[in-house]
């Protein structure tokens, strides 16, 4: 073999083996403390932003999915464009003084409106070293005041921005430390779409802006949500999405499974 030969047979064992250890590096190394709520939930308050409320929101998939399995299930949902966690006062979202949720809801034995609420912060406040400090204030606060309301909180792992995987780990890193100071459950969202997009790189999860989900995305997005608080696969299923953007069934199911497979993972459940 002449050496010009060596050589490249080399450069080709070096890049074969950095993709490898590449495609091999975790999505995340912070373990989660909390693993479940302490019950299923029937009343649920999603709290966020436009990634909380495109394709007519995650509210109504979350409905969706519970008609078709026959689960009962009342959503609802208080989304600001752009917002994190201090732009919403969530005392009176959840705790209303006067009659806002009384005609949907009506308070339990414990004096509660909603069972679970789930809070999505902004998409780049647990990286972004401008805002991750306000993020971790600001989680800190409202799960408190989620607590004393009588309710489970949860908090929403977003994903990466459109080809840029690298942000997966902080991100992931950031929400579920921030979880686990907290004693509050996280839920993957973001490691799903890594996870669907290395089984199948083509499969559109994001709209053009690079940022926002696409109808397959709040689907995956809500599915990970469903099947986290209900603990159990959403399996033959015939809803394929809401607001007039049904998916196809390959695809749904695909994202299904997805959705089972993280949550299951990362929660260590058998």
């Amino acid at each position: 073999m002449s050496l010009r030969m060596k050589i490249v047979v080399a450069a080709l064992s070096l890049g074969l083996a950095a993709t490898a250890a590449s495609a091999a590096e975790p999505l995340y190394t912070v373990k989660p403390k909390v693993t479940s709520l302490d019950a299923v939930p029937v009343k649920i308050m999603v709290i966020g932003n436009s990634y909380s409320y495109y394709n007519c929101g995650v509210f109504d998939y979350l409905w969706g999915f519970a008609a078709d399995q026959k689960e009962d299930l009342q959503t609802a949902q208080a989304t600001i464009a752009g917002a994190d966690l201090d732009w919403h006062h969530v005392e009176s979202l959840i705790n209303p003084p006067g009659k806002s949720w009384s005609f949907i809801f009506k308070k339990d034995k414990q004096c509660r409106l909603f069972d679970a609420v789930l809070l999505q912060p902004n998409s780049m406040s647990p990286i972004d070293p401008r805002m991750v400090d306000n993020f971790k204030e600001w989680a800190g606060k409202h799960i408190k005041t989620i607590r004393a309301a009588g309710s489970e909180p949860a908090l929403v792992m977003t994903w990466a921005r459109k080809g840029k995987p690298e942000m997966t780990k902080p991100l992931a890193d950031s929400v579920i430390s921030v979880g686990n100071a907290n004693n509050a459950m996280v839920i993957p969202v973001g490691l799903a779409f890594a996870k669907a997009l290395e089984k199948d790189p083509k499969v559109n999860l994001i709209m053009p802006d690079n940022s926002h989900p696409t109808a397959a995305g709040s689907y995956l997005e809500s599915a990970v949500i469903y099947s986290a608080l209900m603990k159990h696969p959403i399996e033959k299923s015939n809803y394929l999405g809401g607001c007039e953007k049904p998916l196809k069934p390959e695809l749904a199911a695909f994202l299904r499974d997805i959705a089972w497979q993280t949550v299951k993972d990362f929660y260590g459940w058998k």
